[in-house]
C-alpha cells in the first residue's frame, strides 16, 4: 500500500501544510518552522520516496500524491489547511487547491509554479531519467549543486551535505517517478486563478531551476505581485528571513 510519512504538530491553531521539493524532504522546514510563532499547527509531509515516505509500488500522478495528502487531512480531522509548497512542492501544493479548493485558506508558491512544465523543462527531465539510470551518484551531486548558487555553495555547505546524504538514500526508482510525475503534470493554473483565495509566489532571483520569468508570467495571469528575494532555488534553506517575512499568513 502506497503511504505518506507526515508529522502533525496540533496546537488546535489554523493549519500550515508544508510541501518540500524533490530531493528534500520535510526536515527541509526545520529553518522556517522554528522562527514561525505557536499560533499555527503544523503539518509536514515527505513526499513519495523522500524522507521517511517509502518508495511506492508503480509510477504516479501529482493528482495522486494530492488525493494521498487529502486523506491524511481527513485522518486528522483538519477542515482547512494554508498550503506552502517549494518546487515539485508547489506544483503539489497547486494540484491539491484545484482538487480541493473548499479546504484551502491560502496558497503560497515558493520556487515553484502551477502551470504544466515548459517544452525545455520536459526536455530535460528526460535528460535526468536516462542521465540517473546509468549514473546515479553523478546525477544527483550535479543536480543538487545546480540547486543552490555560487555564494550559496560556500555560506550553506552543512545544509548543502544534509540534502546530498539524504538524496544519496532515495532509490533510483522513487527518482525516476517523480521526474515521470513533474513531467507529465497538468496545469492548476486556470483553477487557481478562479479560486477565491490569497494567491503569492516566492521566487529567487538567480534560480536557475524554475526561472523568475515563469513565475512573473504566472503572478501576471493571477493579477498578482510576486516576492523576488536574493536566493537560487532552495530558498526555504539559504534565505529563511525574507521567505518568512513573505508569507502571506505572517503578519
Amino acid at each position: 500500500m502506497n503511504v505518506l510519512q507526515y508529522n502533525y504538530v496540533d496546537r488546535q491553531q489554523p493549519v500550515l501544510l508544508f510541501l518540500h521539493g524533490f530531493l528534500g524532504s520535510m526536515d527541509q522546514w526545520q529553518y522556517i518552522e522554528k522562527e514561525l510563532p505557536i499560533s499555527f499547527s503544523i503539518l509536514k509531509v515527505d513526499l513519495p520516496g523522500h524522507g521517511l515516505s517509502p518508495e511506492f509500488s508503480e509510477n504516479y500522478t501529482i493528482l495522486d500524491i494530492a488525493v494521498l495528502i487529502d486523506e491524511i487531512l481527513i485522518a486528522e480531522d483538519i477542515d482547512h489547511v494554508h498550503i506552502v509548497g517549494h518546487s515539485m512542492g508547489g506544483y503539489l501544493g497547486a494540484a491539491l487547491a484545484k482538487a480541493r479548493p473548499k479546504k484551502t485558506l491560502s496558497l503560497t508558491m515558493i520556487n515553484s509554479i502551477a502551470g504544466e512544465d515548459p517544452v525545455e523543462r520536459k526536455l530535460l527531465r528526460d535528460r535526468s531519467i536516462r542521465l540517473i539510470e546509468k549514473h546515479q551518484e553523478a546525477y544527483l551531486n550535479m543536480a543538487i549543486a545546480n540547486l543552490f548558487t555560487t555564494k550559496e555553495r560556500l555560506l550553506f555547505k552543512s545544509r548543502i551535505e544534509k540534502m546530498k546524504e539524504q538524496a544519496h538514500h532515495i532509490s533510483i526508482v522513487s527518482i525516476v517517478q517523480s521526474l515521470i510525475a513533474m513531467r507529465d503534470r497538468d496545469s492548476s493554473l486556470k483553477a487557481i486563478k478562479e479560486l477565491d483565495i490569497p494567491v503569492t509566489y516566492i521566487y529567487g532571483q538567480n534560480d536557475g531551476i524554475i526561472l523568475p520569468k515563469y513565475m512573473k508570467n504566472e503572478c501576471d495571469i493571477l493579477s498578482i505581485k510576486g516576492k523576488s528575494i536574493q536566493s537560487g532555488h532552495m530558498s526555504l534553506l539559504t534565505n529563511v528571513p525574507e521567505v518568512l517575512k513573505n508569507l502571506l499568513f505572517i503578519d
